[in-house]
């Protein structure tokens, strides 16, 4: 949580091929997890300081996820990562009356083909809400599998360690659409 606190919390591990890139020099690695069926995929951005989140989101506007996405190299990879959930709400009414949809909510508004009597009919309440889950069961580690050509000695791959053991940002990406969802993990506790 800090540099001077921790907790114990439930840690999901897998070792696998996966997409990982460190950026060194925006001081932060890159963990790509794939959702079976769907282009979407989560980025885990781990400060390389283990206090480095502050950082990070300080960085974060400069970095393009979706080119991020594009240059991730696949490799062996041992992944520990905290389980989470995070739900969020927002009230949308200030946001679209700002953005000059607050008819609907007033006595003035009006929805002629949503019924066939004149009775008065207004939107009471709108509200977008977001529900993200990161569990063993949501996350696929790929089999990676390998051969060597005659006469090569072939060097075992390094594995690298991702372990997710101090604050992060994820985000949800889809090549073709963009960024969906950004978020932070500061205490998973």
């Amino acid at each position: 949580v800090s540099e001077t606190k921790s907790h114990d919390v439930p840690m999901m591990y897998a070792k696998g091929r996966f997409g990982y890139r460190n950026v060194e020099a925006k001081g932060f690695s890159v963990l790509e997890l794939s959702y079976s069926g769907s282009d979407t995929k989560m980025l885990v951005l781990l400060p390389n300081e283990r206090n480095g989140l502050a950082a990070l989101e300080k960085t974060l506007p400069s970095v393009n996820l979706v080119e991020l996405l594009n240059r991730m190299g696949k490799g062996e990879v041992e992944v520990y990562l905290p389980k989470f959930k995070i739900e969020f709400s927002l009230d949308l009414k200030d946001v679209l009356t700002t953005l000059g949809m607050g008819r609907m909510f007033s006595n003035a508004a009006e929805f002629p083909d949503l019924l066939e009597s004149n009775e008065p009919l207004k939107i009471s309440k709108a509200v977008h809400k977001a529900f993200i889950e990161v569990n063993e069961e949501g996350t696929k580690a790929a089999a990676a599998s390998g051969f060597s050509a005659k006469f090569r000695v072939a060097k075992a791959p390094t594995v690298i360690k991702f372990k997710a053991d101090h604050p992060f940002i994820y985000a949800l990406v889809s090549q073709d659409k963009g960024v969906y969802f950004i978020g932070r993990v500061s205490n998973p506790a």
